[in-house]
């Protein structure tokens, strides 16, 4: 039963730092290349805005990669797909050319927000898991 819990332990800090480098990516590419990026993303003129979630985006997935507590970060990852669901809701309420785009970017981003929860979720359960077993505590965690 504990080697089962250690490794859906792993799994999840396995994705954990797949959504890291995704989110460092995506940062990249929308913080160098903020008007091609957004235009992809069907976002067209808001470079600014793009700049600004990439930037974000470099900051979370450092997290993601980095601490020793990612389930914070990936909370701050679901937040930030709460803001960039609400980019394709705007770029939705103010027309576009780009309407199946940006349908499907608030589709996606409903998704990854609820899984990127879930998995936030997951990982404070891991770490409080590990928090317990180091403190030689054997009552269950709460």
């Amino acid at each position: 039963m504990r080697i089962a819990l250690a490794k859906i332990g792993d799994h999840a800090l396995g994705l954990g730092s797949g959504i890291g480098w995704i989110s460092l990516s995506l940062g990249l590419a929308l913080t160098v290349a903020s008007r091609k990026t957004a235009g992809f993303l069907g976002w067209g003129g808001r470079e600014r805005l793009a700049r600004v979630i990439g930037g974000a985006d470099l900051v979370v997935g450092t997290g993601l990669l980095v601490s020793t507590r990612p389930s914070r970060w990936m909370l701050a990852r679901t937040l930030l797909n709460v803001v960039i669901g609400g980019t394709y809701a705007g770029v939705l309420a103010g027309g576009t050319p780009e309407r199946g785009r940006a349908i499907g970017g608030v589709c996606l981003m409903s998704v990854l927000t609820a899984n990127d929860y879930l998995l936030s979720r997951r990982l404070r359960e891991i770490e409080a898991s590990y928090n317990h077993a180091a403190t030689g505590d054997h009552r269950p965690p709460t």
